[in-house]
C-alpha cells in the first residue's frame, strides 16, 4: 500500500500503485532523519517504500526496519549518500552513476532523486538486472578474474610478508626516493635498538652510514633498477646508541620493488651480520700469515739439510704410501715400488688388491675404509706379494692427512716387512714353550733326587755326631733350611709349568667361587690360625665364573697364602675376597691389612720371576709371576694397590664374561 505521504503526489492513487507495481525501474521513498542536536543537518533516511523492483534487486522487503546508512554503511564513503542530502535540500532533480562495490553489492547503479514533499523520491536501475551484451558479460568475468587474482595475490603477498617477519636475517623496505621504511621484520628491529623506523627515512634512522658507500647503493638500486650484492662489507654503526662506532661485517642484498606498471617503488632491504665469521676468518688469515713467516723463516735453516734427509729417506727401507679418500692409490715411494716390482703408474691402475692376499684382502679393505670414515688411525698386518712372487708379511700404519681448509687429503702411512720378525716370534713362542716343559720336567726330576738327600742328610745325622756341639746347633739349621727352600722352590717351579701347561689345555668351565675359596682356606688353615686370620667373602654380585678351576684355585692359593704370610703380626689377620662385574668382566678382588708395600714404587716388578720385596720372610718369588702368567693366558689382567702397613689389594680382571 503507497503511504500518504506518496499518494499525496499523484492525483490518481489506483493509476500510480498500478504504474508502481508494474515499473522495470526501482523507486525508493526516504524521508530525512534529522541530528538530535537540532542543527537541520540530515543525517540518514529511514525507508517509507519499496516498490516491487526495488525490492528485487535491493533484496530488501516493501518496508524496510533499517535505515539507509544501516542497509548500505559505506555509501557514506562512495558519495551516495551525500548524492541523496543533495537532492532532498536543494528541491532540484539529480542524477548519479556509481558502481558500488560494497556491503555485500557489485553492480553499476544509475540513479534519479527529487524531492517530493517530505520525502525523497528515487528511481534506479541495476545492470544485473537487465540482459546483458556479450560485451559486458565478458566485462563481469574479467572483473572476476581480476578480483580472483587480486585475492589469490594478496595471499601470496601474506605468505610471502610472513617469511620475511620468521627469516633469521635483517630485513626491511625502504620506498620513495627517501628511502622511507614502510617494513622491518623482527631481527631488524632488535638491531635497531629503540629506534623509530616506521615512516622514517633511512638517514635519519641511520646518520653514521653517510659516507660509507651503502646508502649511495640503496639510492643507485631505486634509481636504476639493477641488483646490489656485497659479502663481508665493513661498515661502522651506532649500535648502542652511545656515539660509539662499532666495526661490523655485513652481506647485503638491495632489490628494487615495482608496482603492477612496473614502476620502481621501493627497495628491499636483506642483510645478514657475518661479523663473527670474518672476525674469525681475520683471525685464522693472521695466523696463517704468521704461519707462513715462520715456514719462510725455517726454509732457509731447512733447506742445507733438506739434501741429506732425502738421501737418507730414499735409503730407508720403509715403504712409503698414500691413497685417496676413497682408498685409490695416490702415492708409493721407490722402495714400495721396488718391493712390488712395477712402476708409480701401473700400481696406481692396478690398485693394491691385486698384491695383497686372498686371505687378508678383505680386512685390509674394511680396516682402511673404517679408518678413513672415523679419521682414526690405520693400523694392520697383512701378506703382500713381492716381485718375486713370494707374500711378505708387513705391518702397514697410516694417519689421515688434510687440506688447509679441512677437507681430508688422504692417508698417508708406511709399511715394513715384518716376516722375519713373525717367524722369530714363533720360533721364541716355540723356545718358550719348550722352556716351560724344561722346567715342568726338571722339576719333576729334581724333586726325588732332594727328597732322598734330605733323608740321607737325616740318617747322617742320627749316626753322626759332632766334635763341637756348637757346629751342630748352627750347621743343622742351616741345611734344613737351604734343603727346605730348595724343595719349595722346585715345587714352585713344578706348578709353574703345570700351570703353563694347564692354561693352554684345560677347559673352562663354571665355578662357584664360595666352592674353590672354601677348598683353598681349608688348605691354609694351619697358616690362618698362626696369622689369628679372619677371612670373609662377598660373592653376591657373580657367585660363579667360567675358568679353568685348577688355575682359579692357583690364582687364591697364591694370593690368599701371601696375605697370610705377610700379615702385620702386630694386628690379627683380616682378609677380604669378593667379586663382581665391570666393562664385561667378571673381577676378583683379595683385600688385606698385611705389611704391604710400596705400589707405586714396585708395582710394575712385583710379577717378575723370583721377585721378592719381604726378604726377612722365606719365599722363593715364583707365585705372583705364576698368577699374573695365567691370567695373562685368560685374557686377563691383574693390578694392585698398597703402601707400606697399610696391607694390600689385588684386582684380577678374570677375562671375558
Amino acid at each position: 500500500m503507497l503511504p500518504a505521504s506518496a499518494a499525496a503526489i499523484a492525483p490518481d492513487a489506483v493509476l500510480l500503485r498500478e504504474l508502481l507495481a508494474v515499473s522495470l525501474t526501482g523507486v525508493i521513498f526516504y524521508t530525512p532523519i534529522y541530528a538530535a542536536a537540532g542543527t537541520g543537518e540530515i543525517v540518514d533516511f529511514t525507508f517509507e517504500y519499496l516498490n516491487p523492483a526495488a525490492q528485487r534487486m535491493m533484496r530488501m522487503p516493501e518496508v524496510p526496519t533499517v535505515t539507509h546508512n544501516q542497509q548500505w554503511p559505506h555509501s557514506i564513503a562512495h558519495g551516495t549518500f551525500q548524492f541523496h542530502v543533495d537532492a532532498f535540500e536543494s528541491g532540484e532533480p539529480r542524477e548519479y552513476n556509481i558502481n558500488y562495490q560494497a556491503d555485500g553489492y557489485d553492480n553499476y547503479y544509475r540513479l534519479a532523486a527529487r524531492r517530493a514533499g517530505v520525502g525523497l523520491l528515487v528511481s534506479f536501475t541495476d545492470t544485473a538486472d537487465q540482459p546483458r551484451s556479450p560485451v559486458e558479460v565478458a566485462l563481469r568475468e574479467a572483473q572476476a578474474r581480476e578480483q580472483a587474482a587480486r585475492a589469490e595475490a594478496e595471499v601470496q603477498r601474506q605468505r610471502f610478508y610472513e617469511v620475511l617477519m620468521h627469516l633469521p636475517a635483517h630485513v626491511a623496505v625502504h620506498e620513495g626516493p627517501e628511502q622511507v621504511f614502510t617494513l622491518v621484520n623482527p631481527h631488524y628491529q632488535r638491531v635497531a635498538n629503540g629506534r623509530d623506523l616506521l615512516g622514517q627515512p633511512i638517514r635519519a634512522v641511520w646518520p653514521e652510514l653517510a659516507g660509507q658507500g651503502i646508502l649511495d647503493e640503496l639510492d643507485r638500486v631505486y634509481r636504476t633498477g639493477e641488483p646490489f650484492v656485497a659479502a663481508g662489507r665493513p661498515v661502522q654503526v651506532d649500535f648502542s646508541r652511545t656515539g660509539q662506532l662499532e666495526q661490523v661485517y655485513y652481506d647485503f642484498f638491495f632489490l628494487a620493488l615495482r608496482d603492477a606498471q612496473g614502476h620502481i617503488t621501493g627497495v628491499l632491504n636483506f642483510s645478514y651480520d657475518v661479523t663473527g665469521a670474518m672476525r674469525a676468518r681475520q683471525q685464522v688469515e693472521q695466523l696463517n700469515q704468521e704461519l707462513e713467516s715462520r715456514v719462510r723463516e725455517r726454509t732457509a735453516a731447512l733447506q742445507e739439510s733438506e739434501a741429506r734427509f732425502r738421501i737418507m729417506a730414499d735409503a730407508a727401507p720403509n715403504q712409503v704410501w698414500a691413497v685417496n679418500p676413497d682408498t685409490t692409490i695416490r702415492y708409493a715411494n721407490q722402495a714400495f715400488l721396488d718391493f712390488v716390482g712395477v712402476d708409480l703408474e701401473q700400481y696406481v691402475a692396478t690398485g693394491w688388491a691385486a698384491y695383497l692376499h686372498p686371505e687378508e684382502l678383505d680386512l685390509a679393505q674394511h680396516a682402511l675404509a673404517e679408518a678413513i670414515r672415523t679419521r682414526g688411525p690405520y693400523v694392520l698386518e697383512h701378506r703382500m706379494r713381492r716381485h718375486d712372487g713370494q707374500y711378505r708379511w708387513l705391518l702397514a700404519q697410516g694417519a689421515p692427512s688434510f687440506y688447509p681448509n679441512g677437507d681430508l687429503y688422504g692417508y698417508v702411512g708406511s709399511a715394513i716387512d715384518i716376516t722375519d720378525l713373525k717367524h722369530t716370534n714363533e720360533r721364541l713362542t716355540r723356545t718358550n714353550q719348550d722352556l716351560d716343559n724344561f722346567v715342568y720336567a726338571a722339576s719333576h726330576d729334581l724333586k726325588q733326587p732332594v727328597n732322598n738327600l734330605a733323608g740321607l742328610f737325616e740318617e747322617l745325622r742320627g749316626s753322626a755326631t759332632f766334635a763341637d756341639p756348637l757346629e751342630e746347633e748352627v750347621l743343622v739349621p742351616l741345611i734344613q733350611d737351604a734343603l727346605q727352600q730348595l724343595g719349595h722352590t722346585i715345587d714352585d717351579l713344578a706348578a709353574l709349568g703345570q700351570a703353563q701347561q694347564s692354561s693352554e689345555a684345560a677347559p673352562t668351565e663354571e665355578v662357584r667361587l664360595a666352592d674353590v675359596v672354601e677348598e683353598v682356606v681349608n688348605s691354609l688353615e694351619p697358616q690362618a690360625r698362626a696369622a689369628r686370620a679372619r677371612i670373609t667373602t662377598d660373592f653376591a654380585s657373580r657367585p660363579t665364573v667360567c675358568f679353568a678351576r685348577a688355575n682359579l684355585r692357583t690364582i687364591l692359593l697364591n694370593l690368599l697364602s701371601n696375605s697370610l704370610k705377610y700379615a702385620d703380626p702386630a694386628r690379627p689377620a683380616r682378609i677380604h675376597v669378593s667379586a663382581w662385574v665391570a666393562d664385561g668382566q667378571p673381577i676378583l678382588v683379595v683385600e688385606d691389612n698385611g705389611l704391604g708395600f710400596d705400589a707405586e714404587k714396585h708395582g710394575a716388578e712385583l710379577f717378575h720371576l723370583f721377585r721378592r720385596l719381604h726378604t726377612h720372610i722365606p719365599g722363593s718369588g715364583v707365585g705372583l709371576y705364576l698368577v699374573h702368567r695365567i691370567v695373562q693366558a685368560h685374557g686377563g689382567s691383574i693390578e694392585v694397590d698398597s703402601q707400606p702397613g697399610a696391607g694390600a689389594s689385588f684386582r684380577v680382571r678374570l677375562g671375558q664374561a
